[in-house]
């Protein structure tokens, strides 16, 4: 969007540039062209040439031919008015024309510049709550990842302590083993030390 917006406005800027290289020739057919129209408002109406009146003076012939290049003169100044006239309609009706459609495009313009900036508010809200998901997943694994090295630590723990329980109860029963052992060896001992001295003293 923003690179139509900047297509458009470099070519007002191309137009504005090629209107002021023309601007004193366009100001001076306005200054005419107004001219003329203030000329045709007050003098509505363009007296044509009139026949010419018959001269008392019949020898001189000037006056004929006077009047004759007077009528053309007119008549070459009816011709100009009215093509003046006729350019300047044409002009005015192609200066509303292109004075609609830049009105148009101004609409135009603005309302793309709105949702352009609706679109950039959205936008910018957007990255802020994407941001903030990201701040909070980074979070999160990082519990994930405390929480399981806390599980491996405990389950490496236990393994540990199921071993060396393991290991000590191997050794109690060992110990009770030999425990047993010395017990039968002590209360064999006894029993013939026992014995031994019954013989010895003759109460058998």
């Amino acid at each position: 969007m923003s690179d139509w917006i900047e297509q458009y406005s470099a070519a007002l800027i191309k137009r504005d540039v090629r209107e002021q290289a023309h601007k004193s020739y366009i100001d001076a057919y306005t200054q005419l062209a107004d001219r003329t129209a203030s000329q045709a408002q007050q003098s509505p109406a363009i007296a044509l040439p009139t026949s010419p009146q018959p001269s008392s003076n019949h020898g001189r012939s000037s006056t004929p031919v006077k009047s004759k290049s007077t009528d053309a003169d007119q008549t070459a100044g009816a011709d100009t008015l009215v093509q003046l006239r006729h350019d300047l309609s044409t002009t005015q009706k192609a200066r509303v024309a292109l004075q609609t459609q830049l009105e148009d495009l101004t609409t135009t313009l603005k309302a793309l510049q709105a949702n352009a900036k609706t679109s950039t508010t959205q936008l910018a809200l957007l990255t802020r709550q994407k941001l903030d998901l990201e701040r909070k997943l980074r979070d999160r694994e990082e519990e994930v990842r405390v929480k399981t090295k806390m599980a491996t630590d405990a389950t490496d723990e236990m393994v540990a302590l199921e071993l060396q329980l393991n290991l000590a109860d191997a050794k109690s029963k060992r110990l009770m083993g030999e425990n047993h052992e010395l017990v039968d060896r002590w209360m064999k001992r006894i029993g013939e030390e026992a014995e031994s001295m019954n013989r010895d003293s003759k109460w058998e």
